[in-house]
Formats: structure tokens, sequence, C-alpha cells
């Protein structure tokens, strides 16, 4: 018995099982290609970590150097002078890798909105799962006498199913764009499952990512 009761048998209308999973797969596929690409982009090079430990390297030796005052005064300054060229090619790198991530977010955001609209029109007004209120009973869903129609019956079983996650936002609303307008309260478009699976893959990267790098 769950925390949250739910009913055992879903009363839905329209369901396309073949289309929903293809949209998941494609959806985790894209997000961890995405994850990656973003993830490659951000890191350090093998390079930039290399000149960063010998800039280190070359300021614990100065300091040393510095110590010794005057006595080492010709070291010092060789040491200083690499230390002030070190960290100019520290900054170049640094400056590089910034301009790479701010090019790879952009080509993310339009490689987004490009598979958005591809899938918007691809399924186009199509539910991918859709509620039949008429086969829902009227006590499982309010304990008063009052009748409601089918719509409203199918989008409060909807609302209760997927309690206590929200669907109002302006992204549900814009995937659920071309639907029937009676359907559009108990249905998911294809966005939405796009949407859920690329968000699902993307805190599993996350995760793994951090488990990882501990």
């Amino acid at each position: 018995m769950t925390f949250l009761p739910h009913p055992s048998v879903i009363p839905y209308t329209i369901v396309h099982s073949s289309d929903i999973a293809l949209l998941l797969a494609f959806g985790f596929i894209y997000e961890i290609a995405v994850c990656l690409y973003r993830h490659s982009n951000e890191r350090r090079t093998s390079h930039e970590r290399k000149v960063k430990i010998h800039l280190a390297a070359l300021r614990y030796e100065a300091a040393k150097k510095r110590a010794l005052g005057p006595a080492a005064f010709v070291e010092t300054s060789k040491l200083e002078r690499a230390v002030l060229a070190t960290e100019k090619e520290v900054a170049k790198l640094k400056a590089a890798r910034e301009a790479r991530i701010a090019r790879s977010t952009k080509l993310i955001k339009k490689c987004n909105l490009l598979t958005n609209v591809v899938v918007m029109l691809m399924y186009f007004g199509v539910a991918l799962l859709a509620i039949d209120g008429s086969r829902i009973i009227d006590e499982n869903i309010s304990s008063n006498d009052e009748i409601i129609s089918d719509v409203e019956r199918a989008a409060t079983f909807w609302k209760g199913l997927f309690f206590p996650l929200t669907y109002h936002g302006m992204g549900y609303k814009i995937s659920q764009f071309g639907i029937e307008s009676g359907m559009r309260t108990s249905c998911v478009g294809a966005l939405a499952v796009f949407w859920a699976a690329r968000t699902t893959s993307g805190q599993f990267f996350e995760c793994s990512l951090k488990w990882v790098s501990r």
C-alpha cells in the first residue's frame, strides 16, 4: 500500500506507448550528449591543469628564494618574472575556456530550440496519453452529489494522479499546443514526455559526475 493512494488501472482513452518509449529514449540520449558536450567544454584541459600546477610550483620557489633576502636577489627576480609570464598564460587559457563555454552555450540553445520545434511539428495536435472521464466513478473524485462532466472528471483524476507534481506552467501549456481543448487538462503531449526524459537523464548525469569526482 502506497502513502498516496493511486488507482491500479488508469482509465485512459488514448495511449501511444511506442511513441512514448521513443521520445523517452530520444530525450535520454539527447540530454546525455548535451551534458557530455557541455562538460567537455567547461572543464580545464590537461595543458591548463599542467600550467596551473607549474604556476603553483613557481610561486612556492619564489617565496622560498624571497625568504633568503638580498643574497638570492637574482634567483628571486628570475622566478618572479617566470611567475608573471605563467600567470599571463593562465589568464589566456582561462579566457579561451570562457569563450569556448560561451560558444557551446549558444550552440546548445540553438539545438534545443530546433529539437523542440521538430518534436512539436512531428506530434502536433497529438495527445500521447489521455484520460477517459466516462470510465471514472464519481465517488472516487468528489464526495458530494454534484454532477460534473467527463472533461472535469478526467481533469480532476489527472491532477490527483500526479499530485504533488504540477503541470500548469508555461512549458506544459506549450507542450499541449495544438491538442483539442477538451483534452488539454487531462493528457500529455510529446514535448512533456521529451522534457521529462531530458530532466531525469540530466539529473542522473549530474549525480554520476559528482559521485565520480568525489
